[in-house]
Parts: C-alpha cells; sequence; structure tokens
C-alpha cells in the first residue's frame, strides 16, 4: 500500500501542498483530480522521491520514501512505475531501446531474455511489437508514445503505477484506449494503478477511487458515486464545469 500522511511541500516561499492524507488501494485505480497548478504531479513525485518532503510522510509498503538512503530508495522505485506527462522518452534510441533501458542499467538479463521481454511487454500495451520496436519516437503518433512510455514503466513489473495526464492532448478516442490500458494492466496484471488527470469521462470510466485535490489538501476522496453525489460545492463546481461558481467559491474560502 501507499499512504501519504501530513505531506507538506514548500518551494521558496510558496506552499504548494499543505496537509496531504491519502491511501492508495492495492490492485485498484486511484485518479487524482485538480485543476492545473494545484500540485497533482507534486504528489506523485513524492512517491518515486524524486521530490522530498518539506514535512509529512510518504510510504510505499511501510517504508518512508523521503527519508530513504540510495540502495533503499533504488528498491522502491523498482516496485514504482512512473510515466512523465509527456513521456520523455530518449530520441536518439528507439523503442526497443528506450523501453529494454531499465532491464539493461538494472538486471543482469540475457540479451534473448530482455528481447522477449520487450516484445511482450509492448504487446501488453497494445503496441504491435514487430512494427513499433525499430521505430523512433518522432515516428510514433502522441497515443503510441504514450503507450511505449507505460512499456518502459512496466518494463521491470512494478506493483504500483503512477501515470501523470495520460490523456492530456489526446483525442477521444485515443483517450479511450489508454483509459482501457490502464484498466488492463490493473485488473489482468494486479498492478496499482494511479492517474493524474482533469478528465472526469476517463476518470469516471475508470476508477475505483477518486481523489480531488484544493489549495493544497485532498478535499474528497470516495468512490465514483460517492465523488459524484459529494456534497462539497468545490467538488460539485469542478464536475459541472462551472468556471463561476468555482471562481466564487474559490474567493470565498
Amino acid at each position: 500500500m501507499i499512504e501519504i500522511r501530513h505531506l507538506k511541500k514548500v518551494f521558496g516561499t510558496k506552499v504548494v501542498l499543505k496537509d496531504i492524507n491519502l491511501k492508495i488501494e492495492d490492485n485498484k485505480t486511484t485518479y487524482i483530480l485538480g485543476m492545473s497548478g494545484q500540485g497533482k504531479s507534486t504528489i506523485i513525485k513524492h512517491i518515486v522521491g524524486l521530490l522530498k518532503p518539506t514535512s509529512g510522510e510518504v510510504l510505499v509498503d511501510g517504508v518512508d520514501v523521503g527519508k530513504a538512503d540510495i540502495k533503499t530508495l533504488y528498491e522502491i522505485r523498482k516496485k514504482v512505475g512512473f510515466t512523465f506527462q509527456e513521456g520523455a522518452l530518449f530520441d536518439s534510441m528507439n523503442i526497443f531501446d528506450n523501453v529494454s533501458f531499465p532491464l539493461v542499467e538494472h538486471t543482469n538479463l540475457s540479451k534473448k531474455e530482455i528481447e522477449k521481454r520487450v516484445y511482450e511487454t509492448l504487446e501488453m500495451v497494445g503496441l504491435d511489437s514487430e512494427r513499433v520496436a525499430k521505430l523512433y519516437p518522432h515516428e510514433l503518433s502522441g497515443g503510441m508514445r504514450k503507450r511505449a512510455a507505460t512499456a518502459r514503466a512496466i518494463i521491470l513489473k512494478p506493483k504500483y503505477v503512477l501515470y501523470d495526464e495520460p490523456t492530456s492532448g489526446l483525442d477521444p478516442i485515443i483517450s479511450d484506449k489508454i483509459t482501457r490500458m490502464i484498466e488492463h494492466l490493473t485488473k489482468d496484471f494486479g498492478m496499482t494503478s494511479v492517474v493524474i488527470s482533469h478528465d472526469l469521462k476517463e476518470t469516471f470510466k475508470s476508477a475505483d477511487y477518486v481523489a480531488m485535490l484544493y489549495n493544497g489538501v485532498i478535499i474528497e476522496y470516495g468512490t465514483v458515486d460517492e465523488f459524484k453525489n459529494s456534497s462539497n460545492p468545490i467538488v460539485q463546481a469542478f464536475i459541472k464545469g462551472e468556471s463561476e461558481e468555482y471562481e466564487k467559491i474559490a474567493e470565498a474560502v
């Protein structure tokens, strides 16, 4: 389980996260929603140790990531796959080399074993491995790049996978394919998925749990039905896309 306790993050004089408390249930898909700039990506960067808390704790299977030494952090990162918002594939490498990179760097698998794992993983995310493996990132569509980035993130067979805006900038059909891929990895391979998003349609279609970040705290958490029926006016304004109401409530807080 991933557990976040009283997480606070300050950059200079700006308080981004005030007091985040959240439990990520194993083998489920949890979406974290919120307006742009609220700090959603900041939360998941703490889970993989890319950022250290100003105060509070981020626990992965009981281990405090913020206090972990290099060796422990290395072990944690083998458990946690991370996909950046833009994919962050290496432009100078073809897709095979991109996806195999974690195996080459962190395992002693043979060349044949690596090849087998790469092709299997590309197929897992819905890519034609024979065709795609030799291509370079610039030769792929946006949706294919995000799938390839996911393949790289899960190549070490992590327990947890973190997705930062996986459907951002994609058309509805490709967004649906990405969402179905996340569902597939969660339900069929037992991975725990954490998805940063503001896409309500995809959230309500595939989330097991939904958390909403606002003003540095989680103001709502529950199942999709519980979230939809929230009595919190900020949540309802966000769901309905009522900008004037949202801003009016925000000013009053």
